[in-house]
Parts: C-alpha cells; sequence; structure tokens
C-alpha cells in the first residue's frame, strides 16, 4: 500500500517530488499524482491524519501508475542544456522552470505545467546518469550517529567501571555538533538524544540523516523504502522534519557526521580518559565543556569555526522548536481481549467493546497510554503504576449488559463453575464481587477455570475449598500454587458464604492478603 500520508507530509514540508519519490521508493509520476488528487480535492496532511488505511485508499484509489509521454502540443526543454544549469551552485529545478515558461511565452509556444516539466526533467537526468553534487544549504541537514568508542565512568558504590556511548549530531552546513553520554544505545535514549540536540541547536532542520540503527529504523532494504519505527516516525512528525537514513553501507551519504565522530572521539573521549567520573551526568557536564571548546576551535584550512559559521549563518535557517519538546512515547501492539480490555504491565484497560479482538497499537508514555486502530485514536487513559492486575475501565466501552450475543458473560463463568463444584463457584462468585464491571473479572475466571483442564475438575474443586477456608477472596495465582504444591485437600469446605455480587463491598483485587497459604 501507498504510503499516502507520508507523501503528503514531506510534499508540505517543501520537499521536492523528486525527492520525495527517492525517500519512499516510489515512481516520479505516482507522487505526481498522490500530490494532484490531494489539491483537487483540497485534501491535506492534517485533514487526513485521522483516515484509517482503507479510507485512504478510497480516496487515492486509482489509477496512479500510469505513465505520461511527452505531448507535441507543449514545448520540449533542451534537457541537456537545462541539466548543466542545474550543476550551478543556487540553481533549482523550479528557477528552470520559470524561466522556460518565460521564454515560451515570449515566443508564442506552450510550456509545460510545472509538474509535467518536473517529470520530464526527472526521467531525462535518470537516464542520462545524472549525478548532483551535494551542496548543503544552511539550515537543510542534520547528521546523526553514535561513536564507536565508547566512554566511560565509575559507579560510586562498587567503584567498577560502566561503559556508556556517546551520541553524536551534526549541522551539516556549518559543521556545528552536539554530543551527549548515554548509559545504552535503546530507543529511549536515541529519542531523548535527539530532543536535547534541538534545544542545543536552537531549532531544526528540514532534513535529519541518520544510520541504520535498529533504534531509528526498523527495516532499510535496497531499493525499498526505510521503514522507520513508531517513536521515531512520531518525532519527525512532532517537530516537522523529514528523516531520510543513510544507506546501508554507504558512510558517504552522511560524510559529515563519521567526521565529527572522529573528532569528538578524538576531542572529548580521548581527552577525558585519564578523569575520574563517578556518574552519567558529572560525565555529561564535562562532555558539554569538551563539545563548547570544539565547536569554537578554529579551522585549520578555511577561516572562522564551526560556532561562528553557525552564529552567523545556519542558526537563522533553523525552523523554530515547538513550543513544548517532545516527550517520548513507546509503540506497542496488543489484542483487545472479550472482556473489552488491553493488557500492558499486567495492568488493563478498556477498550470500545466494537473492537473485541482486534489488534490495536499503544502510544505508552510516563502519563498516559492511547490506544489506536488503524491510526485513529479510541480512547486514552492514565497510565496505572502500583499493584498488578489493576484496571482503568470507561463506563461506556462496555457492552451493554443485555447483549446476548456476547461471548462471555459472568453467567457463562458462573454456569462453567458450578459443573466442577461449589467450591469452583464460590472462588468464581467471589471474585466477580470485586469489580465494579464484570468484565474486570473474565481473565481471572478463565484462569482459574482452565485449571481443571491441567489438574482435573476434583482437584480444582478440592483447591478451591481449601484456598476458602483461608482466604475469603482467592485469586488465580493462590489456586495455582495449591495446585502445584499438592495442598489441597478432599472435600475441603468453605470457611466463607458466598458473596452475591450485587451486595458486595467493591475493591480492588489486591486490598485482599494474597501471601503463602499456611
Amino acid at each position: 500500500m501507498q504510503n499516502y500520508l507520508e507523501v503528503l507530509r514531506l510534499h508540505e514540508l517543501g520537499m521536492g517530488q523528486r525527492k520525495i519519490a527517492q525517500q519512499v521508493h516510489t515512481s516520479r509520476d505516482t507522487i505526481r499524482k498522490i500530490i494532484a488528487i490531494a489539491e483537487n480535492q483540497g485534501l491535506n496532511y492534517s485533514n487526513l491524519i485521522g483516515k484509517t488505511d482503507n479510507e485512504l485508499s478510497k480516496v487515492f484509489g486509482r489509477d496512479i501508475q500510469g505513465k505520461t509521454k511527452p505531448d507535441p502540443i507543449y514545448e520540449m526543454p533542451d534537457f541537456d542544456k537545462l541539466s548543466k544549469e542545474l550543476r550551478r551552485p543556487g540553481v533549482t529545478m523550479t528557477l528552470l522552470w520559470e524561466e522556460y515558461c518565460y521564454d515560451c511565452r515570449q515566443n508564442n509556444k506552450i510550456p509545460y505545467k510545472r509538474s509535467q516539466f518536473f517529470y520530464h526533467f526527472d526521467h531525462h537526468l535518470q537516464s542520462t546518469g545524472f549525478t548532483d553534487i551535494i551542496h548543503h544549504k544552511p539550515g537543510e541537514e542534520t547528521e546523526v550517529d553514535w561513536a564507536g568508542t565508547q566512554p566511560s565512568w565509575f559507579d560510586p558504590d562498587t567503584g567498577e567501571q560502566v561503559k556508556g556511548y556517546l551520541f553524536i549530531g551534526v549541522l551539516a552546513f556549518s559543521g556545528y555538533a552536539y554530543a551527549e553520554a548515554c548509559a545504552d544505545m535503546k530507543e529511549e535514549s536515541w529519542i531523548n538524544c535527539h530532543i536535547h540536540m534541538f534545544d542545543y541547536f536552537q531549532g531544526i532542520t528540514k532534513i535529519l540523516v541518520p544510520d541504520n540503527l535498529k533504534t531509528g529504523v526498523t527495516k532499510h532494504l535496497l531499493h525499498e523504502e526505510a521503514e522507520l519505527n513508531s517513536a521515531y516516525q512520531e518525532l519527525a512528525e512532532y517537530y516537522g522534519i523529514v528523516i531520510i537514513p543513510a544507506r546501508v553501507r554507504h558512510p558517504k551519504d552522511k560524510p559529515l557526521a563519521e567526521n565529527t565522530v572522529n573528532q569528538c572521539t578524538k576531542n572529548i573521549i580521548a581527552k577525558l580518559r585519564d578523569y575520574k567520573f563517578f556518574s552519567l551526568d558529572e560525565y555529561n557536564r564535562q562532555v558539554m565543556a569538551e563539545l563548547n571548546q570544539f565547536n569554537q576551535k578554529l579551522f585549520q584550512k578555511k577561516p572562522g569555526s564551526r560556532a561562528e559559521n553557525y552564529r552567523n549563518i545556519e542558526l537563522d535557517c533553523l525552523q523554530p522548536l515547538p513550543q513544548y519538546p517532545y516527550e517520548y512515547a513507546e509503540w506497542r501492539k496488543a489484542k483487545v481481549q472479550s472482556n473489552s480490555h488491553i493488557a500492558f504491565d499486567k495492568k488493563y484497560y478498556s477498550v470500545p467493546h466494537e473492537y473485541i479482538g482486534q489488534e490495536v497499537e499503544l502510544r505508552i508514555t510516563k502519563k498516559n497510554i492511547t490506544v489506536y486502530y488503524q491510526h485513529l485514536s479510541l480512547c486514552i487513559h492514565t497510565r496505572i503504576y502500583g499493584h498488578d492486575g489493576a484496571y482503568d475501565t470507561f463506563p461506556e466501552h462496555m457492552p451493554p449488559s443485555s447483549n446476548a450475543a456476547s461471548e462471555w458473560n459472568q453467567d457463562r463463568f458462573i454456569k462453567w463453575a458450578n459443573e466442577i463444584g461449589t467450591n469452583t463457584v464460590q472462588v468464581i462468585t467471589n471474585l466477580f464481587a470485586q469489580y465494579k464491571y464484570e468484565q474486570q473479572g473474565y481473565n481471572g475466571a478463565k484462569s482459574i477455570l482452565m485449571l481443571a483442564s491441567k489438574y482435573s475438575n476434583e482437584r480444582l474443586e478440592n483447591a478451591c475449598g481449601t484456598a476458602l477456608a483461608h482466604i475469603s477472596h482467592p485469586r488465580y495465582k493462590n489456586i495455582k500454587a495449591i495446585l502445584e504444591n499438592k495442598q489441597e485437600k478432599k472435600d475441603s469446605q468453605s470457611l466463607h458464604p458466598v458473596v452475591p455480587a450485587e451486595k458486595a463491598f467493591l475493591r480492588g483485587a489486591d486490598y485482599y492478603k494474597d501471601g503463602n497459604l499456611k
């Protein structure tokens, strides 16, 4: 499926159609047609962001693979001449098209429209093997990488040496660099380093060129679109930056980062080799001091320094930072269970019952968990911390109590328990009595009843009786422990009456003790 949203996002950020085609690995003509469809219908990235994949396919699901041939009624440009002009500094395809249109009007000829001009020009460049010389423009590109040499500090408690990793970012035009030591190269560290780098630069370039590390790039096969992980893609969208990973085993795609990594290794890590630091924060404070000196160091073969080029030229060309920095979010996939909840970190969060059985995506921050289905936001929960098994349930997410079509309900679990024995019925009834919504008890009830398939109905019934003799509201792990240790007693009699669900005092599952049975 075409990545329609990404094409429109890159187009609205000012990226040319040729570069978009290279980024998403599709034809130049396909890009042109996607943009044309959006413009003709008055659509843009912002008003399509909430659409599902199926809805986007209906919008753009037309013949976008057709070929465009030169039309004899239009004046064909001299692309050989224009190719030479394109090599000159500051000359763009847009400028050449404007000059071409002016010449056509002066000679009473019909010029190609911009999109067709770009299409035929791009085709000519590819057929003649034209290669553009890279000229970095101020505010255009940032290159990022990890240093190969590891920084180190000492654990203040054990005295053992701890090795970390050095993140490097560099503005391609000025060479102005950022560096930060991290304890690991995990996704959260990678994302946070970018956030800190943008703050240090006081702005954002249009393009970001990383390596193909798994912390940022999920997959990048030859001649295929680089697949960014969800957190890295979200970072790009939040800051309005285009991420174009370097090609695999092509270090020249980010030469400044490679060179700056080597220089930072020499000017930071090597210079700090004889220092003793006893925390990562302490190490990074010295990294910042060395980094500032590195940026202010005069060039050997040209006037000025990285800091001067940054302050005098590039800073004003950077895009402004958003009002608030991006908050790192972890992304996970989950299946909506029969109780209308998804599970994360042994906690449970409700989802509208219409999505039972569907796979959804979770955006997880330190404060919230947002549930998405095909890019559509379904709900936002405040993240639960503390005891396992806790629920956060929105009443409107639960199916109607009269919904006879529901696959699972409390009566069905009670009926199942009744086939095993009265102690089991009591355990399941008391389990449901703990919860405000019966769906919250489905997982626990099913887990307990499934123990019969492993240990037999008789043993489960006896284990439930043993548990009830010690705990008023036994849980799955209590009964499982009894069975695993063969502690169940035959013909155990419950010491506690069954508590009707409608009269139960509602408490969380962990309110009741769940220690080892004696």
